[in-house]
């Protein structure tokens, strides 16, 4: 049996000792949310100033299968 897919948030004001599974206990890095996903798994992330290089690690999510996304956008 195969594993439901996850939603995993990230929050520029979240921290990363949360568990990253609602808006509510966001992480606060991209990094760790596609630490935390597998495969099939989705990123939500929210809008704000981020301290890392977020194209380069949404290409990376990306490129195995985790899907990214900005919360609030088309």
């Amino acid at each position: 049996m195969s594993a439901i897919p996850m939603i995993w948030y990230v929050n520029p004001i979240g921290s990363d000792t949360r568990d990253g599974q609602s808006s509510g206990t966001a992480f606060r890095s991209l990094a760790r949310a596609v630490e935390a996903a597998k495969p099939g798994d989705t990123i939500m992330i929210s809008p704000g100033a981020y301290d890392q290089d977020l194209p380069a690690k949404v290409s990376a999510a990306r490129s195995v299968n985790i899907a990214v996304a900005v919360i609030g956008s088309d």
